[in-house]
Formats: C-alpha cells, structure tokens, sequence
C-alpha cells in the first residue's frame, strides 16, 4: 500500500513538473522576446544613454504643462544635459554637478560643492521654455568655470565670455541661442567696447583659442586673485582678446607679447618659411630675448597651422631642452585639432602652452 502511495506521488510531482515546464514554455514564448528586446535596449542605453536621456526630457516638458513643480524639473534635466554633453568636453571641470532650479526674484546662481549641486535661481513668472534655459545657462556658465570670476572680472566682460560659451553649448537649440542673443543684447547694446569684445570673441573661437588660452588664462588669474578686484586687470584682458582676434585672423603682431601686472604671456607663430629654414634659431632667439628682458614672463603659446604643425612640435621640443640646460622649471601640454584659419574650415591646428614656474 505504501509503495502504491509513493508511486502516485512521484507521478503527482512528475505532471507537476510537466505542467511547470508547459507552463514556462509558454510563457516564455510570450515574454522572452520581451526580455530579450529590454536586454539589447538595456546594453545600448549603456553605450548611447543620450537618446533615452532625450526622450525624457520630452517627457518632463509634457509633465510641465500640469505643474511648475514639472517645470523646474524638465529645466534642471535639459540644462544638465547641454552640459554634460557639450560644455564638460570643450572645459576643464572636474564632473557635471545636479542641477536644480529654483524660482526667486532675479537670475543668479549657488554652487554647494559638499552636495555636488549647482542651485540655479531663475526670476519667477516666465514660462517661455527657451528663454528660461537660455537664462539658466548664462547663470551656470560662470560657476561652472570658476565662481571666482564673479568678483574679479567687470559683469559686462563676464556676461559677454558666459553668453559666447552659452551660445556655444547650445548651438543645436537655435531658440536658446536666439534668446541669449536677446539677453547680451540688452546688456551691451550701447557699449562700443563690449560690442567689439562680442563680435573678436567669435573670431577667436574660430580657432579655439577661445577654449584653449582665452579661458584658461582667465581662470587661473580669477582664482590667483580672489576676492581682490583691480579694474586694471579688465584693460589687460580686453589686451589679450584684441591680439588673439589678431592671430585668429592671421594679421601680422610686430611683438606678440603682453607683460603687465597680471598677464605675462607672448605668443610664438610658427608660420614663416624663412625662419623654419633657419632650423628655428629666429623663434629661439626671440625666446631668449623675452626670458632675459621680461623677467617674470608665465606662459609661452606656440601657435601653428597645417603643415607647419611638425616644425611648431620640434620647436617646443627645442625650448623644453634649452629650458632644461638653464635651469627653468616648467610644464607642457598641447593640443591638436581642426578649426578655421584665414578663412580655411576644417585645417589642423596645433596650440602648445610652455608655463613657466619661477
């Protein structure tokens, strides 16, 4: 009786584990290629989170329209994602912080580095979408750089470097780049001065000078200087855009050099056949010269074009060995891109920086 008792159920749990597996068939049938399509998306939002990431920003603005909670929300999402995909590749920061918008009484904007946060005030009644990541990007622009600017350098000059890069970063979005045109316009509209800063910026970005001295040179000063605030510091960098315009557009500087009280920088353009010829003694000797007489010179910026890219490496190069002999201590970094030099599109460009410790 027993034995009859232990085969019913041994049959019992062999149907069970038939029905289970009949069972799972089906259902597999009907969720693995589920699972299988969520598996390929999950591996593809790893490798490309940027289209998700752009879906859900439709998706915050749709929700806006239900609440100003929703509101602040696809602001803070949309204005993360322009940096995070544009500005944190073009400028030295360490990693994009949460970005939370909030509303108040004019624009400005807090960073809490402790919560890696950047709080951005936006004044309040305003539901134009463009024009509120507009605003919202002129306010992050600085903070993001180095909020040491704010105290250092003249609002207006400010403004004009933080709408050029918002402008810049938000290229796809052509109403935000409408309303930031909009913005500066109001703010420099009779100022001859900032207008002409606004018009050289565009042509020093051309060859990413902008980028690659403008903007570094601005930032190590700003955090060197504050919280003191010289206005003769705003003269000597309107000094250093005009000759960087002058580069960009390839026109002849006779002494490509600025020594004043804060910026002490000189620029050597390898672009004249003669002097490559000459095994770039002319170059070295002009280096030589400005060590000797300009006694507290900080950065060298080799400058060059096309062709000319090999003979502007073997001349730094050359000063990183003579800078060894003579017993000067410096660092170097350099870059090699493609930009617009006299009016030529895509040609290879090369910036290197010698900065020299004294």
């Amino acid at each position: 009786m027993s034995q009859k008792i232990v085969f019913l159920r041994v049959m019992n749990m062999n149907e069970f584990i038939e029905i289970f597996l009949k069972f799972w068939k089906h259902l597999w049938s009907i969720l693995g290629p589920i699972f299988f399509v969520l598996f390929i998306l999950l591996l593809y939002y790893i490798r490309n989170p940027e289209p998700f990431e752009k879906i859900a920003i439709h998706i915050s603005w749709i929700l806006s329209r239900v609440s100003r909670y929703f509101e602040k929300r696809a602001i803070s999402r949309e204005v993360r994602y322009i940096v995070s995909s544009s500005f944190s590749k073009n400028f030295p920061i360490e990693e994009v912080p949460e970005i939370v918008i909030e509303w108040g009484d004019e624009d400005r904007a807090i960073r809490d580095i402790k919560s890696g946060k950047l709080v951005i005030i936006l004044k309040s009644g305003r539901r134009n979408r463009y024009e509120n990541i507009a605003r919202a990007l002129l306010a992050t622009v600085p903070e993001l750089l180095a909020p040491e600017m704010k105290t250092v350098y003249d609002e207006k000059l400010l403004k004009c470097l933080s709408a050029h890069i918002a402008k810049s970063i938000a290229k796809d979005y052509p109403q935000v780049v409408t309303m930031i045109n909009e913005a500066i316009r109001d703010t420099i509209a009779n100022d001859d001065k900032m207008l002409k800063v606004s018009s050289t910026l565009v042509e020093i970005d051309d060859q990413s000078l902008f980028s690659r001295v403008l903007v570094p040179e601005l930032i190590e000063i700003a955090k060197l200087r504050y919280p003191h605030r010289d206005p003769a510091l705003d003269e000597e960098v309107l000094e250093l855009i005009d000759m960087l315009g002058k580069l960009s557009r390839g026109e002849k500087v006779d002494f490509p050099l600025i020594y004043r009280k804060y910026i002490r920088l000189a620029f050597i353009r390898v672009a004249r056949p003669e002097k490559i010829e000459a095994m770039l003694e002319p170059h070295i000797r002009f280096v030589k010269h400005i060590l000797s007489k300009y006694r507290g010179i900080k950065s060298l910026y080799i400058l060059a074009a096309g062709r000319n890219i090999a003979a502007a490496k073997a001349l730094r190069m050359l000063l990183e060995n003579e800078f060894k002999n003579i017993g000067i201590r410096f660092d170097v970094q350099e870059h090699v891109y493609e930009g617009i030099y006299k009016g030529v599109p895509k040609i290879k460009l090369y910036v290197g920086r010698i900065r020299i410790f004294s």
